[in-house]
């Protein structure tokens, strides 16, 4: 059997903040015209859900306007970020965690779909120090240990790593130096043969230890002259198509025409670096 999957992320949905609302319904059209047989949402469904568990709702009620079996996974932008690196200061808790749990559902999950086990994690969660860490760490480690042979994609928000996988400077653009290396190796030695994410507006593949790493673009906000210099390539919205067929993961990278360039930075630059102090903007 072939299962066709849409991984959609950083969609950054709001009932007060709607300055990349276009291009979701864009996304939403897409889905209307072709459906997939399941959407992953890779984290931040909200514009800034931390401080505004409104915004999870109305994304929430967004994903579900879909008709679309679907699975998500919280960002930063929905739950926070670990404490030791919040860098828009708001650190993950158990409150921020039960706003996402109450109006989407699970944070971590499994779903075996024929040969493949899915797994997804909530990064904000690694070196987060929090209960829930270790209770995420089990399961993934169990979800692993009994995949019956299948190989794995895993789903999480933040890539495990950016240039360097053995970098240890302090970050926000990916996992954590500790928990990320705890985290590759789990993977090399638990069948994943993807990691599928998003987190930085981009995409972008990279391999390690024979693991396809996969960036999925933003359907909001894109930094061009950073992706530009970087990799030399013009950043664009869009999502990814995955078919996953027999043992094999192919994917395709979808850019709608209608889905706009948005480039937030003159803003960030102004405010301090973050788009959450734009001011608010109706649909």
């Amino acid at each position: 059997m072939v299962l066709r999957l849409v991984q959609v992320s950083d969609t950054h949905l709001s009932p007060t903040h709607g300055y990349f609302a276009q291009n979701w319904l864009a996304f939403r059209e897409a889905m209307r015209e072709s459906p997939p047989n399941l959407l992953v949402h890779t984290g931040d469904i909200a514009f800034n859900g931390p401080v505004a568990a409104d915004d999870i709702e109305y994304g929430a009620a967004q994903l579900r306007a879909l008709g679309l079996p679907c699975l998500a996974i919280p960002g930063n932008h929905d739950t926070g970020e670990a404490p030791a690196f919040s860098r828009l200061d708001q650190p993950v808790n158990h409150a921020r965690i039960k706003a996402w749990r109450d109006h989407v559902g699970a944070n971590w999950w499994l779903h075996d779909a024929d040969d493949w086990r899915l797994i997804g994690i909530d990064t904000s969660l690694l070196a987060s120090g929090l209960a829930e860490e270790a209770e995420q760490d089990a399961f993934l480690a169990e979800a692993l240990a009994r995949r019956g042979g299948r190989p794995v994609m895993l789903f999480m928000h933040m890539p495990p790593f950016d240039g360097d996988p053995d970098d240890p400077k302090p970050t926000t653009a990916c996992v954590s130096h500790p928990a990320r290396m705890r985290l590759l190796h789990a993977c090399r030695s638990g069948g994943v043969k993807v990691i599928a994410c998003g987190h930085l507006h981009v995409y972008r593949r990279l391999v390690w230890e024979g693991i396809e790493i996969v960036w999925a673009p933003a359907t909001a906000m894109v930094d061009v002259r950073r992706w530009q210099e970087r990799l030399g390539s013009f950043p664009r919205p869009g999502y990814l198509e995955w078919t996953l067929e027999g043992r094999e993961a192919r994917h395709r990278l979808v850019e709608p025409p209608r889905m706009f360039v948005i480039d937030m930075t003159g803003w960030t630059a102004l405010s301090g670096g973050t788009v959450t102090t734009l001011p608010p903007l109706a649909e």
